[in-house]
């Protein structure tokens, strides 16, 4: 068994609704987890009254305060507090099963003295219809899985990471974390796979660390979703990347709006709790997620 610690980042802000059930799955680890810090973001609801509970009777899981808003500068805070040897990033809303922390250090103990970072593959657990991405993702795993067992790992290189799942070595991350961007209207897990390529930080898929997600920012208002979109081909253009950024621009108008238009009906009347449709569902008044920046950033 490996000796590398692991520490796990959770920014939070009005997580009241996910926190606990994240917190849970995280402390019922087949292989513990050393350290859980709660980055917490300036809540108002009961987020901080929840992990301070839970923290009183499990002295891992760790509440940090921080008061610049945005969910990059939590996320940043609360790597820097962090104290393992792998500093693991998940949302509130994520849902990792029980062997995901002994997937995480399995890969960083067998291929991190070439992977800086590593992100795991993620699918909804709220939407319907995730059993047609099913195939997709058993491929990239088994395809990264046999690229890692051959010694190619070019088979197993990722090209972005994902904040809701990922992972970063102690090393990279000081390497890094004084070029990361400050800025609140990008998206800070883009912003890290870029700062991690420009400094020649190779990352990977790792094969068995998947988990879930919430699919709610679907369920959030045409306004808000696009300028949640927005900030895709505004992170290249922070990066000087302008191929990329008109890349991401097509990606949006081409694929990522079209969908949720498409999916806007069967998203609103799916009941996660029962897995069944109910046209009643699209009565319900929905409040729309705060965007990554905070309550004030579009």
């Amino acid at each position: 068994m490996s000796d590398l610690t692991l520490s796990v980042v959770v920014p939070a802000y009005n997580e009241a609704e996910d926190i606990r059930s994240c917190l849970e799955n995280l402390l019922t680890q087949t292989r513990p987890v050393d350290e859980i810090v709660v980055a917490d973001n300036n809540s108002t609801d009961e987020t901080v009254l929840i992990v301070e509970e839970i923290a009183l009777r499990d002295e891992r899981v760790r509440l940090l305060r921080v008061e610049e808003q945005g969910v990059i500068n939590a996320r940043s805070a609360g790597l820097d507090a962090a104290t393992g040897d792998v500093l693991a990033r998940i949302d509130a809303d994520s849902h990792v099963p029980p062997g995901w922390a002994e997937s995480v250090i399995h890969f960083f103990a067998q291929h991190g003295k070439h992977y800086g970072a590593a992100t795991g593959l993620c699918s909804c657990h709220d939407l319907p219809f995730q059993d047609r991405f099913s195939g997709t993702k058993r491929r990239l795993t088994e395809n990264a899985r046999a690229a890692l067992a051959g010694g190619d790992r070019r088979g197993a290189d990722a090209t972005r990471l994902f904040g809701s799942n990922m992972a970063i070595t102690r090393d990279a991350w000081n390497k890094v974390r004084q070029s990361r961007s400050h800025r609140t209207d990008i998206f800070e897990d883009l912003d890290l796979t870029l700062t991690l390529h420009e400094e020649g930080v190779p990352m990977g898929l790792m094969p068995d660390a998947e988990a879930t997600i919430s699919g709610r920012r679907y369920l959030s208002s045409p306004t808000s979703y696009l300028r949640y979109c927005l900030r895709d081909q505004r992170t290249f253009a922070l990066h000087g990347r302008p191929t990329e950024r008109g890349q991401a621009i097509a990606q949006m108008l081409l694929v990522a709006l079209p969908f949720y238009f498409v999916m806007w009906i069967p998203f609103r009347t799916y009941d996660p709790d029962n897995h069944e449709f109910s046209v009643r569902r699209l009565l319900r008044r929905r409040q729309d997620r705060p965007a990554p920046g905070g309550p004030a950033s579009g």
